[in-house]
């Protein structure tokens, strides 16, 4: 059977040296040295997923897990009489519960190191605190990425407010306000466990909803207001829906320039200048108003409901009336700028006529 195979350590030789974990990996047989050292990369800073370690040596996948798990317990009573590895673990403990019971893996790593200071490097922390009995590394779960949680949250229990909200998402078929969804969850989970005065403590708390969705791989969270994946207001993946969003918030025309350093600020991705000047001149959603400036065409020009409303005032008006004038009574039905008002008067001259400086009357 493969699982009783070995691994062929002479051709495969760990050089030790090459990690700052050596002394306690020197302790382990030299199996559980070479799967500790391609599986977290301590070598070459370049993990190996477990089925390829496998298929290298022709064995399964389950064989290469059972050397994996005995190799962590290993690990975890050898850094027991380490103080400074101890230090470590107390510290990522601290972490964890500063962030809601919750975090990232690579929050968790990154925060370590800064505040220990260690020499050690990313994939040799991994490895430390994947090996801590009250640290769960969660990294195969289909709903969340790769995060690490202490009790009193276990992993069913984030399934399930993971799958209530999903289902609540998706009933609604819409975006929703991140206090109404907490609230919501608040409500159905606080009958859950009443008696546990722990869980309560964090499921009164809606910064652990928000922690959780923020972990979620289907769940999006942006703007205060919460959606699922395939949702624009949560999720504008394209650039188009990008530079959509950006002209929302400002609520006036922007130069591309300014469009893309936007977008950069705003979603933390690095996008060339180009291509979102591409975007808006290939799209006839966006209109240039003038000199490179664009400015969203439902915004823009509005069509006849706007013509018609904009007539009708000035039939009952019997006067001429500014363009400040005319914006004010449509408001009064309907929700529109300044410069729509203008440009439904200005590309209609067969209805209105211009009579003075921004002034405008039926013709």
């Amino acid at each position: 059977m493969v699982f009783a195979k070995k691994i062929n350590i002479d051709a495969n030789e760990v050089n030790l040296s090459a990690t700052g974990l050596k002394d306690i990996l020197k302790l382990c047989n030299p199996s559980e040295q070479f799967v500790l050292t391609e599986k977290y990369g301590l070598i070459s800073w370049k993990p190996t997923p477990m089925q390829q370690i496998g298929k290298k040596f022709d064995m399964s996948r389950e064989r290469i897990r059972q050397i994996l798990n005995k190799s962590l317990n290993k690990i975890r009573r050898l850094i027991s009489h380490d103080e400074n590895l101890m230090k470590l673990i107390k510290i990522a403990h601290e972490i964890t519960k500063q962030n809601w019971y919750l975090i990232s893996e690579k929050d968790l790593v990154e925060k370590t190191i800064e505040k220990s200071d260690t020499s050690l490097n990313y994939q040799e922390i991994l490895l430390i605190l994947t090996s801590d009995y009250d640290l769960y590394y969660l990294h195969r779960n289909k709903r969340f990425k790769k995060m690490f949680f202490i009790e009193p949250l276990f992993e069913d229990l984030l399934n399930d407010i993971h799958d209530t909200a999903y289902v609540i998402l998706k009933e609604e078929n819409k975006a929703l306000p991140i206090d109404l969804l907490t609230s919501k969850l608040q409500w159905i989970f606080l009958q859950k466990f009443q008696r546990n005065q722990s869980i309560r403590e964090l499921l009164i708390n809606d910064l652990t909803y928000k922690q959780i969705f923020n972990l979620s791989r289907h769940i999006y969270l942006f703007d205060d207001k919460i959606g699922l994946e395939d949702n624009p207001d949560v999720n504008p993946k394209t650039i188009k829906l990008k530079i959509r969003y950006i002209l929302q918030q400002e609520e006036k025309p922007l130069h591309y320039e300014q469009i893309a350093e936007k977008i950069k600020e705003k979603f933390s991705k690095k996008v060339k200048i180009t291509t979102v000047h591409n975007e808006l001149v290939k799209n006839s959603e966006f209109i240039n108003v003038w000199m490179w400036t664009y400015w969203l065409k439902e915004w823009w020009y509005q069509g006849e409901n706007t013509l018609e409303t904009i007539k009708n005032i000035l039939k009952k008006a019997w006067r001429p009336m500014k363009v400040s004038e005319i914006t004010k009574e449509v408001l009064k039905e309907r929700i529109i700028r300044e410069i729509t008002v203008l440009m439904v008067l200005q590309k209609n001259p067969d209805i209105f006529k211009r009579v003075a400086k921004w002034t405008y009357t039926l013709k």
